[in-house]
């Protein structure tokens, strides 16, 4: 094969994996990243793609009112993928896509590995690129003719018409998916009170965040998460002086008005990228200003590997370390020796640790971690921090047996850990796994230590008690499950 082929487009950008098993909360905060427009879903063993959840797909299936803790990604994805090889030319791979309209195009080597994910805007570059250029260049070059005739202030260089919708100012979360659904909005505005005006703002991103904390979306008002950062500029402001102001000012969103200071449209981010472009194209200085600010400041990644796997596979150790005493069988451990063995996990010296991923970060503040330990229940405290988080803590708090009745291995958990949404959208479900594997799997030792099978697990004021096979409540017994 001959020519430019796909491989020279950026392929790398717009997506995040999940796994086969995880759930909708997942992948909401996957997609609660600014740059993330797409989920790709691991096939089984997680191996390969095996389908794709895009922003649009998501909205949809949360309208229907599922539960997004318990409906798995790979049962509401999208399946029907087409896949082409790297070197495929740019004009053979614009006729396929075209022909197939697929869900999604994947891009794979030679070797059929995984290379990339071509995206809507990237099949738009690819038309551009292709042979369909000259088409297309013609019909370009009369609308650059007819704009020249044109005031090239922000209402004339620009469509404001586009990517938002109104929203009453008294709406709920299940209203806003309504509204987001239709691929072409982008964000929803929000009437002030007594519907006058606008109020603030939601868009996708903020929606996907606030939705990844499990909010009830028939309850939880819109008006209550909206951003409010508005900057409002008139519509025949110059474009050289709009792009300056704005990268000023570094609003949540941009509102156009006329002379009468009525609204005429909403100046998305991707108008501001486009008035940049139509500025370098006329040879303007649009002085360093970095692209428009997202429509909320991007929140830490998802839970890196490293955190599911590595982190947790050290809780696995030939002997426990923490310290206990046993009677009758059973194992009691204290509120501090629980602490100081989490500690431990997260960091050796309990200095603070980093966890990272895709150039964004996360502070651990490891000697902030405390435990506390009721009648039949555990709160774990830490504190993290962020560049859109100062240091804060979250909360995760497990409700298990009590000390009295160790005859499971059952425990139930909040939905979310208290703390700023930034942080626990993030990192509160990881915190929580490390927490109860940490109770559980040294439980699991313990009780190995003494030739025995763990039964069942418990909380009394200060102390975790665990149950071993050997405990006459237990023989006979059959082994419970974790959370």
């Amino acid at each position: 094969m001959s020519g430019p082929t796909v491989s020279l487009l950026e392929l790398r950008d717009e997506f995040a994996f999940v796994r086969n098993d995880a759930n909708f909360a997942d992948v909401g905060r996957s997609l609660g990243q600014t740059s993330v427009k797409v989920i790709l879903v691991r096939g089984k063993k997680n191996k390969g793609v095996a389908g794709v959840i895009s922003q649009t797909h998501f909205l949809k299936v949360c309208a229907t009112g599922i539960n997004p803790v318990s409906t798995l990604a790979r049962n509401q994805m999208q399946t029907d993928l087409l896949r082409l090889r790297d070197n495929t030319p740019l004009d053979h791979a614009v006729e396929a896509i075209q022909e197939k309209d697929p869900d999604a195009v994947l891009i794979l080597s030679g070797e059929n590995k995984f290379v990339g994910y071509l995206s809507p805007e990237d099949f738009r570059q690819l038309k551009l690129t292709s042979g369909t250029k000259g088409r297309m260049g013609k019909a370009a070059e009369k609308v650059i003719a007819a704009a020249q005739d044109t005031p090239q202030d922000v209402s004339h260089s620009l469509d404001l018409g586009d990517e938002f919708a109104f929203i009453r100012n008294d709406a709920v979360f299940s209203d806003a998916s309504r509204i987001l659904t239709p691929v072409h909005v982008k964000v929803v505005l929000v009437r002030a009170k007594k519907g006058k005006g606008i109020a603030g703002v939601l868009t996708e991103p903020e929606f996907l965040k606030v939705c990844a904390t499990g909010i009830n979306p028939d309850k939880t008002l819109v008006s209550k998460h909206m951003l409010t950062d508005l900057l409002r500029i008139r519509s025949d402001t110059p474009l050289e002086e709009a792009v300056k102001i704005i990268g000023e000012k570094d609003p949540d969103a941009v509102l156009v008005l006329n002379a009468e200071k009525k609204f005429v449209g909403y100046l998305s981010p991707a108008d501001y990228n486009e008035a940049i472009e139509l500025l370098k194209k006329k040879k303007i200085e649009v002085f360093d200003v970095p692209a428009i600010k997202p429509e909320i400041a991007p929140p830490p990644p998802p839970p890196p590997p490293a955190l599911e796997t590595t982190l947790l596979d050290e809780l696995i150790e030939e002997e426990s370390d923490l310290a206990h005493t046993i009677e009758d069988d059973i194992i009691s451990v204290d509120a501090s020796s629980i602490t100081a063995h989490i500690r431990n996990l997260i960091s050796k010296d309990s200095t603070d640790v980093v966890w990272s991923e895709d150039g964004s970060e996360v502070v651990v503040h490891t000697s902030s971690l405390s435990v506390e330990i009721g009648d039949g229940s555990l709160t774990a405290s830490i504190e993290m921090s962020c560049d859109q988080c100062p240091r804060s803590a979250i909360v995760a708090s497990f409700f298990l047996g009590k000390s009295d009745d160790l005859s499971n291995l059952n425990g139930v958990r909040e939905q979310a850990p208290a703390g700023p949404k930034v942080l626990v959208g993030r990192w509160g479900r990881p915190f929580q796994d490390v927490v109860w594997s940490a109770m559980l799997e040294q439980g699991e030792i313990l009780v190995n230590e003494y030739e025995s099978n763990l039964m069942g697990i418990g909380a009394g004021p200060g102390t975790i008690k665990f149950s071993n096979s050997k405990s006459p409540m237990h023989v006979g017994a059959k082994v419970g499950g974790g959370i």
